[in-house]
């Protein structure tokens, strides 16, 4: 290209003018630039919940602004420091930027910027130290639609002290979504519980215990006097959930009696403050209470049981439906102290069974020595728990229920209203099951479960083959009311965030539930940490 003198000496003057402005012909072009640091926020960070956008301005320009994506929610003469309230409740979900714009007196502009992602907070699950037995080797926590599709999953371990659940997608504060835990041991079995029917409010916010977990410490033997061969002494202690603090055993043919303390193997074991123990002479009830630590020649004598404050007691069962000659089950534990109460660790008073028709009476003997106590009942489909003695009578709610399955899908046929939730256990069944599997739904507001798609997160558990194939099998049903507790939303402020025993917020249990298997073990639990 040529360039005349003239077109030369134009250039030279356009030049010659930006220079004497004091403007930079670069300028409009920012420079990103280290003087601008901000303390709260990463590059590619996760914003599920209400935070703080706090920045240092190292150095002092004209003017501060700051951008979220093109839009600006702060602008300040001379600042320093920028700390600002930023809510993503009010964003969309997805990705967005994070931009902070600093404009000098000579027009000159810097700037930082943060790509960020919004998602909507489900759940927080709050964890202590030990949570998780020394057996586990997957542990993993994931949110799912009510459909069953999967939302999020996170792995977690002994070393979390939270888990925070969210959807990358936009999740209304009263859209409804299941929570899972799946806990897989070194023998690949899964333990698992799945909660319907949450919402972002409610419960917001799990807050898990730790439970007693013991393993047989040492066993003192001690010589025994005055029992015949076919004597038996009864002892059962339980700290719930599951374990106990110690183990008694009398063996007549040896002529000895056995202590076995339950160590605690997280080293926090609360010390037990008896050994309690009934038996049976000539039919009637007799017991033994022993302050631990027991003498090194102490001595087991039958003549030391006793009678004294024992107090015989009844209930009664009734049905509209008539029931005839059935057996009934009920066993009577009792808190030694007040204290126990606050630990959960009681012992068994008496295990009853006896057939029944209506209007018999359950006899039971009640040791009026424990501070309080705590009972359940069981008879043909029904079950009944609570603290306190049992009341005088019982009567069996009117509620039915049924179910099919088919497609990783439970289809529930239900009637009656005294309930506020149902449940379901999976279970392949044997004494070593692959896998356990309970969920809890409102059941005054669905009558169809799907299955939760299983997460890739549990690739160290047999399970997906068996979600996949449609292997899973349902073994019982349940049907719940709380005394107490007027609904399913209820239940999971009282119960369920805060991982209590129900029998501990609640005037009491019942149940109905129909199952594949003829034995009953009880209700099925909250969580399976146990």
């Amino acid at each position: 290209m040529i360039f005349t003198q003239s077109r030369i000496f134009s250039l030279f003057l356009v030049l010659f003018i930006v220079l004497s402005c004091g403007k930079d012909p670069l300028s409009d072009i920012p420079e990103k630039d280290e003087t601008i640091i901000v303390s709260t926020i990463s590059d590619g960070q996760i914003i599920d919940e209400a935070v703080k956008i706090n920045a240092t301005i190292n150095l002092t320009g004209n003017l501060v602004e700051v951008f979220i994506d093109s839009q600006s929610i702060y602008s300040s003469q001379n600042t320093k420091d920028i700390s600002l309230d930023f809510d993503p409740e009010s964003y969309s979900t997805g990705s967005h930027l994070l931009k902070i714009v600093l404009t000098h007196t000579n027009m000159k502009t810097t700037f930082k910027e943060l790509n960020f992602s919004i998602h909507r907070r489900l759940v927080v699950i709050n964890l202590p130290e030990n949570m998780m037995n020394q057996y586990i080797i997957n542990a993993v926590a994931f949110a799912s639609k009510m459909d069953g599709s999967l939302i999020s999953a996170k792995l977690f371990t002994n070393n979390d002290r939270k888990v925070v659940l969210s959807s990358p997608e936009e999740f209304d504060r009263d859209d409804e979504f299941m929570l899972t835990f799946a806990l897989t041991d070194n023998g690949f079995a899964t333990g698992m519980t799945t909660h319907t029917n949450l919402t972002r409010n409610n419960p917001g916010t799990i807050n898990l215990t730790k439970p007693f977990r013991g393993e047989e410490g040492e066993t003192k033997t001690y010589p025994i006097t005055g029992f015949e061969s076919h004597d038996i002494i009864t002892s059962d202690n339980i700290n719930e959930p599951y374990n106990s603090d110690y183990r008694l055993h009398l063996d007549t043919e040896t002529e000895t009696f056995s202590v076995t303390i339950i160590d605690d193997i997280d080293g926090d074991m609360n010390t037990p403050e008896i050994f309690y123990m009934s038996g049976y002479a000539l039919g009637n009830y007799q017991y033994l209470t022993l302050f631990p630590p027991l003498a090194d020649d102490f001595l087991l004598d039958k003549a030391e049981f006793s009678t004294e404050g024992l107090e015989q007691r009844s209930i009664v069962l009734n049905s509209s439906k008539g029931f005839e000659n059935d057996s009934a089950f009920m066993s009577l534990f009792g808190y030694w102290k007040e204290n126990d109460i606050e630990i959960n660790n009681f012992h068994l008073i008496q295990n009853i069974s006896q057939a029944v028709s209506p209007g018999d009476q359950i006899n039971y003997t009640l040791n009026t020595n424990f501070y309080d106590y705590r009972y359940w009942i069981t008879f043909g489909n029904y079950f009944a728990a609570g603290i306190g003695t049992p009341k005088d009578s019982f009567s069996i709610p009117e509620n039915t229920l049924d179910f099919t399955y088919a497609n990783n899908k439970v289809d529930f046929e239900i009637t009656g209203t005294n309930h506020i939730m149902g449940r379901i256990r999976l279970n392949n069944g044997g004494v070593f099951p692959i896998y356990v599997w309970d969920i809890t739904f409102n059941s005054k507001a669905i009558s169809s479960v799907p299955l939760p798609q299983l997460p890739p997160e549990m690739e160290e558990s047999n399970l997906l083959s068996f979600y996949t194939n449609n292997e899973l099998k349902i073994t019982s049903t349940e049907l719940v009311s709380y005394h107490g507790i007027t609904d399913y939303d209820e239940y999971i402020q009282k119960v369920f965030k805060d991982h209590k025993d129900p029998l501990k917020v609640t005037e009491g249990q019942e149940l109905i539930y129909k199952a594949n298997v003829p034995f009953h073990d009880g209700p099925i639990k909250d969580f399976p940490f146990q």
